[in-house]
């Protein structure tokens, strides 16, 4: 490939992905808007709602970032009053995590609002085209993390 090409292909990259990006965000700013959720911490509600004994640790090893970053977002939470922590019984370091009703509300409320404005999408492009879309982005996100682990210095992000 010429370096031409590449700077072309490069620059549709950078298209479609900030394209891609502003319409994901435009589906979640308003409903997360009027809850006072970033979108962090409605990701963090939804894992909380749908799976049984959830930590912190847990949440961090899942979305490949740090504990302190959810340590963070989990302090918002807990000062909306949208969580709280329950200490494990054989293990009283380790905290579970659980919505209260409040958060219970505001996750289906704003689950809600995004599957209804999703449910538009599918509608329009089909489900086997969305379908076809993860799969696509599922792989390049596979094979960028597999370069990234190659240990070749010339393939890391510097």
């Amino acid at each position: 490939m010429t370096n031409a090409d590449l700077s072309k292909l490069l620059n549709n990259y950078f298209e479609a992905y900030q394209n891609t990006t502003k319409i994901m965000a435009d589906l979640v700013a308003w409903p997360l808007s009027q809850n006072k959720l970033s979108f962090e911490q409605f990701l963090i509600l939804r894992r909380i709602a749908t799976t049984d004994a959830v930590t912190l640790n847990d949440i961090a090893i899942q979305r490949q970032v740090t504990r302190s970053a959810i340590s963070r977002q989990i302090k918002a939470l807990l000062a909306q009053h949208y969580v709280f922590q329950v200490p494990d019984p054989q293990d009283r370091r380790r905290l579970y995590l659980h919505l209260t009703e409040a958060g219970q509300r505001v996750e289906v409320l704003v689950s809600d609002a995004i599957t209804t404005h999703f449910d538009k999408w599918v509608d329009k492009l089909g489900e086997s085209q969305i379908n076809e879309a993860l799969k696509m982005m599922e792989t390049i996100s596979n094979q960028v993390m597999a370069i990234g682990q190659t240990g070749d210095d010339d393939l890391h992000y510097r």
